[in-house]
């Protein structure tokens, strides 16, 4: 390989680096200021909607709740081994 080719190579790798690096630390957080909001230090997460929503619970008349049935709540229902497990969506 030409010495050209190889410092144009090691550029590529310094600035692909260099380029990455900031993604390893986190945000700066706002400066006080008279201007920056008070709400602005709240962290809220990230929501997601979920995949599928059955709207079903855990219902039936023994106290084991075996059987999934519809629901007003937004939850799954899933039968295993004979019980009945419920998760919100």
């Amino acid at each position: 390989m030409c010495k050209p080719a190889r410092y144009a190579l090691r550029f590529l790798v310094v600035i692909t680096i260099v380029s990455l690096i900031p993604m390893l630390f986190n945000s700066p957080s706002p400066a006080s200021s008279p201007y920056v909001s008070a709400l602005s230090s709240l962290a809220v997460p990230q929501t997601f909607a979920g995949t599928k929503c059955s709207y079903q619970g855990c219902t039936g008349a023994s106290r084991y709740n075996t059987v999934c049935g519809k629901a007003t709540s937004a939850t799954n229902c899933q039968n295993y081994k004979g019980f009945c497990l419920f998760s919100s969506c």
